[in-house]
């Protein structure tokens, strides 16, 4: 997308996104703004407006919704929701999804819409997810691939998205890295077991097991952010290499060998295991465990 293309349509798109109406504006009030010459306002049929398909939040909780249209049914609708008129005479949403649907369960026929012209996907898009974004009470997860569509799709650097979403280059990219997160954990995260401050602090692990383990015992003890970072910072300090006694020559076959062996284990007992040999057919075997579920669990399938 050009620059030239970003400060025309897309421009004025935003400025009416978050610039024209205030909060206490009534749906009477809203009739009486006076928008640019491409951009209009009418009430719409709620029946001719198609869903948005770029709209990142996966998951409505009916119980907002309802209450969202009882406000609506005494109140009307505050603020106008965002168009573009389709070829076949309908419409296209761009943003306010949950004031639509809100809406209908209200039984209003009409609803107070701005119309902007836009027909490029690429603009249609962006306005789309960074309006989203700003606006929608999302979780973290819905933001972060927010994020990655406007990378991947729209062709947006991660400054760009900080300056057009107004958060710093960093918290762009610490909340792409929740994309990285196992997915049972992104769900947690989706469904509020755990906070974003948690899934940080879940992200200074190195791998996928440790990763899990470590949710694990978030979501069973409770764990605050703050105690979640003291164990993250311990297991770091705890993992820093220590000389060991030398007990014998360990071979590059060896070394092979024995990391081939802890990967299996690992597979199997599903946490961190350590194999120490002290001769050629002797040593250690060290199997961790972080929570009496994990000690329970293991003893279970050493059973087998």
């Amino acid at each position: 997308m050009s620059k030239d293309k970003t400060k025309g349509g897309l421009g004025k798109g935003l400025e009416v996104l978050f610039g024209n109406t205030q909060s206490g504006e009534t749906a009477e009030n809203i009739t009486e703004l006076n928008p640019q010459a491409d951009q209009q306002i009418l009430f719409i049929e709620t029946g001719s407006i198609k869903t948005n398909p770029y709209q990142p939040r996966k998951d409505f909780d009916q119980s907002e919704l309802n209450d969202l249209a009882e406000s609506i049914r005494q109140k009307g609708i505050i603020q106008a929701i965002t168009v573009r008129k389709l070829d076949d005479g309908n419409y296209e949403l761009i943003s306010g999804e949950r004031r639509l649907r809100a809406a209908k369960l209200a039984k209003l026929e009409k609803i107070p819409s701005f119309v902007l012209d836009i027909s490029a996907k690429e603009d249609l898009l962006e306005i789309a997810l960074i309006e989203n974004i700003q606006r929608a009470n999302l979780n973290a997860i819905e933001v972060a691939e927010g994020y990655q569509r406007l990378i991947t799709e729209c062709s947006l650097k991660q400054e760009e998205i900080s300056e057009k979403v107004g958060k710093s280059r960093s918290a762009v990219a610490n909340t792409l890295r929740l994309l990285s997160l196992p997915q049972e954990i992104k769900i947690s995260i989706q469904k509020a077991e755990i906070t974003e401050g948690h899934a940080r602090a879940i992200l200074a692990l190195d791998n996928e097991v440790d990763q899990m383990l470590f949710w694990k015992k978030i979501v069973s003890e409770n764990l605050t952010v703050r105690k979640a970072e003291e164990f993250t910072k311990k297991a770091k300090h705890d993992k820093k290499p220590k000389r060991e006694k030398k007990i014998y020559e360990i071979t590059d076959q060896n070394k092979a060998a024995i990391k081939f062996l802890e990967e299996k284990f690992m597979e199997h007992f599903g946490t961190r295991v350590k194999l120490h040999p002290t001769s050629p057919t002797t040593g250690n075997i060290i199997i961790e465990y972080y929570t009496s579920e994990d000690l329970e669990r293991i003893i279970d399938l050493c059973k087998k």
